[in-house]
């Protein structure tokens, strides 16, 4: 069936090849990116929680919840029921009155402190004692003392005749004192009673003070149940708490919240409703459904079971020479110099038969006189006059490799001319011809020995355009491919030795005019 596709040119188009794999491998490096992106994560963070049984719990269990029964309730209620209770109804009339006030303005007070001073005075037992008093007269004083002292020194004959100094000076010093005003005025008094004595006089200015009617007002006040119930209630818990409750009444929290529980709606207003919309959001997006529709499809198995381990798009202005030698590997290993093969009419330049130029590199062969070396199994190596030039590269010092898939791009154009793009390793054989021109036709070739060679061709209309040209190369067979359509599979003689590739013009027999060979891109690939 491929041969006779091959025949009537039933092939896929190069382009159409080229522009599906570009999108092919365009696709599969944003599979790969888009696995390892953030939206994919955050869908894969978002999927795993939604749909989690905690989530549906969660969510059941916001859009169940009542005001009725919830805590902020509870904490209304309470703040309510401490407001109406008479005790504390009563605090708050009382905090209020002018009677707090002008008890607040008395209390601690010098004057009220002065009051309560006098009023433990007067009821202590110093003061009881002190009332209770008997008229007090001279002989109850100290002076009456020290009269009668100095009355028994005067009479004293020790005194009179100055026979004691400390008696005599004693008795000068007492007659100083009882015949001062001071003394003879104390000497003269009258009986003091109680009603003379400072005490006496406090007790009145008590009464006088604690009848004043700020102050029967202050200790009024101070004895009622207002003022009583104001001092229990001042500094209870209960206060604490009723001002703890109307502080988160009317914080903004509590208020979002009472609205929340009261709103039908509060599913909409939580995180776990946003989390839920994202996911909706990136479920239905065009990525995503993409992602799931491609990520366990066997739509890339082509890319993920092979690796590229050479590539070459020609997108400099000369070959890379860290990658192609422009002799045989041979001569530039032997010889560090070019050479033909005896049969050739052409001789390879290092440059001037290559260009490259929008991405494409060109072979060109050329009539051109040129003396060159020429290798003969016979003669060995010597030099002669070629007519022709043209232009060999390969990766013999850079890329072999053993098994896998050996492509390119290429237009092998002139049927006279013998272009080539083989693959072979360090003697003669094995050598396979993934694809060569010649005798007016495309050639697939595999020398698998001296004397063993298997060939098959198509004609001439792949001649004269791009064409994808593959080798697949496994231990088991070799498999030539033209735009993906098999032309050719060998299952003996099948290599087993690392190659590299080679692409080269050249004439067997004389041509006129110039003409090349188009390499648009090569790659290898490894089979994973």
């Amino acid at each position: 069936m491929s041969t006779l596709k091959l025949m009537l040119g039933m092939i896929p188009s190069t382009s159409k090849l080229e522009q599906e794999e570009k999108a092919l491998i365009a696709e599969y490096e944003k599979l790969i990116s888009f696995t390892g992106s953030e939206t994919l994560s955050r869908y894969n963070v978002l999927n795993e929680s939604v749909n989690s049984a905690s989530f549906r719990q969660k969510r059941k269990e916001i859009e169940s919840l009542t005001y009725k029964g919830s805590e902020e309730h509870a904490r209304e209620t309470e703040c309510l029921s401490l407001k109406k209770a008479r005790d504390i109804v009563l605090y708050f009339k009382t905090e209020g009155s002018t009677l707090l006030k002008n008890f607040l303005a008395l209390d601690g007070s010098e004057k009220i402190k002065e009051i309560e001073d006098l009023k433990l005075y007067i009821q202590s037992p110093e003061f009881i004692q002190k009332q209770k008093m008997k008229p007090e007269t001279f002989r109850d004083t100290e002076e009456y003392g020290q009269w009668l002292e100095y009355k028994k020194l005067k009479g004293d004959r020790e005194v009179k005749k100055n026979l004691n100094p400390d008696k005599v000076k004693r008795f000068e010093e007492l007659k100083t004192l009882v015949t001062s005003s001071a003394f003879l005025l104390r000497k003269n008094m009258k009986p003091v009673k109680f009603k003379d004595t400072p005490e006496y006089r406090k007790m009145l200015d008590y009464k006088t003070k604690s009848k004043a009617a700020d102050v029967v007002s202050y200790y009024k006040f101070r004895q009622s149940k207002e003022y009583n119930n104001f001092v229990q209630v001042k500094d209870s818990a209960r206060l604490k708490r009723l001002a703890e409750l109307e502080e988160l009444l009317k914080t903004k929290e509590f208020t979002e919240k009472k609205e929340y529980l009261l709103d039908k709606h509060r599913f909409e207003k939580t995180e776990m409703f946003r989390e839920l919309k994202e996911y909706e959001e990136l479920k239905n997006s065009a990525d995503i459904k993409w992602y799931f529709s491609v990520k366990d499809s066997n739509k890339f198995d082509i890319l993920k079971e092979r690796k590229l381990t050479f590539s070459d798009e020609f997108e400099g202005t000369v070959p890379d020479n860290a990658r192609w030698l422009n002799r045989y590997y041979w001569g530039d290993k032997l010889l560090h110099d070019s050479y033909s093969i005896a049969t050739d009419l052409q001789c390879y330049t290092p440059a001037e038969n290559f260009e490259m130029r929008h991405s494409v590199l060109r072979i060109i062969t050329k009539p051109q006189k040129i003396t060159g070396k020429v290798w003969d199994a016979t003669k060995g190596f010597y030099t002669r006059e070629f007519a022709y030039t043209s232009g060999i590269i390969n990766t013999g010092a850079s890329f072999r490799q053993k098994y896998g898939i050996f492509t390119a791009k290429v237009k092998l154009t002139d049927p006279r001319v013998r272009n080539a793009f083989w693959l072979t390793g360090d003697r003669m054989t094995p050598h396979v011809d993934i694809c060569r021109s010649g005798n007016g036709k495309v050639w697939f070739d595999l020398f698998s020995s001296q004397g063993n060679h298997i060939k098959k061709s198509i004609g001439s209309k792949y001649l004269s355009d791009f064409y994808i040209y593959t080798l697949e190369w496994t231990p088991e067979s070799l498999i030539w491919k033209i735009n993906g359509t098999e032309v050719m599979r060998q299952t003996s003689g099948v290599p087993q030795e690392p190659m590299y590739i080679s692409f080269a013009g050249g004439v067997d027999k004389s041509v006129g005019g110039i003409t090349s060979m188009e390499i648009d891109w090569v790659r290898v690939y490894q089979k994973n």
